[in-house]
């Protein structure tokens, strides 16, 4: 039986010599960090769209026809929502885009192979921080979650409640006992009431944090000053 790949990996760029180009250095990181991949690599955004594919990691160049990359991430994002995008692109205007987006990173052309190394190297440390598993104990059962699976963990009276995107557990725990056992850099004790995965902010102002579930949590006056920082770290981090 053929060994399955570790990930998948997609590059879709209607410019050929681009597309080789990554190729070829993609190609090169792998075999010097022997991992094992699988790469797939497009001239036609609207091919790989229909393909329903589940990737891993995307490199999508941004300016495409007739499906530009943030239309074709956000495609991908349907069929893996873990997905790690990296645009690239010969006009650096659109970067701004890509940061409302939350893609990985941003890449111009030509990339140079240290800036993919480096890029690469973050992500895929990333990509392993997604399945730590934690445990959510009720009197009447026991789940497994993966970390990353985790929005936010308030409390409300004297209960926790873990919200993921699909469910809310109540629990009689501590929101001090979940701070340890979330001990990735991810997680941010914002509000004493608050400890959020900063993996799923999709907006942030001064006062106040909007979740990827629609949720806002709310920042104290006293900590939106540390909460910048730490949330330009983590951008500065991806």
């Amino acid at each position: 039986m053929e060994k399955e790949s570790e990930f998948r990996i997609l590059i879709c760029d209607d410019e050929a010599y681009y597309l080789r180009d990554l190729s070829e250095k993609l190609k090169g990181y792998l075999q010097d960090r022997k991992i094992d991949a699988e790469i797939t690599a497009s001239l036609h955004a609207d091919a790989v769209a229909r393909q329903k594919m589940p990737y891993d990691i995307a490199f999508l160049d941004i300016q495409m026809r007739p499906l530009d990359g943030i239309t074709l991430a956000r495609t991908l994002r349907q069929y893996n929502e873990r997905i790690i995008i990296f645009f690239v692109t010969a006009f650096p205007e659109y970067q701004d885009d890509v940061m409302d987006f939350q893609a990985f990173r941003f890449f111009e052309k030509p990339i140079r192979s240290e800036r993919l190394y480096t890029g690469l190297d973050k992500a895929l440390q990333y990509r392993d921080s997604l399945f730590v598993d934690v445990y959510v104990k009720t009197d009447s059962y026991v789940k497994k979650l993966h970390m990353d699976d985790i929005l936010v963990v308030k409390t409300e009276g004297r209960e926790i409640c873990v919200v993921t995107g699909q469910e809310t557990y109540t629990l009689w725990d501590t929101l001090e006992e979940w701070e340890t056992k979330l001990n990735a850099p991810y997680f941010y004790r914002v509000h004493k009431s608050f400890l959020v995965n900063l993996h799923h902010v999709r907006q942030y102002s001064y006062k106040e944090i909007m979740m990827s579930n629609g949720e806002y949590v709310p920042i104290p006056s006293r900590k939106q000053s540390a909460f910048h920082r730490v949330w330009f770290d983590y951008l500065k981090g991806r």
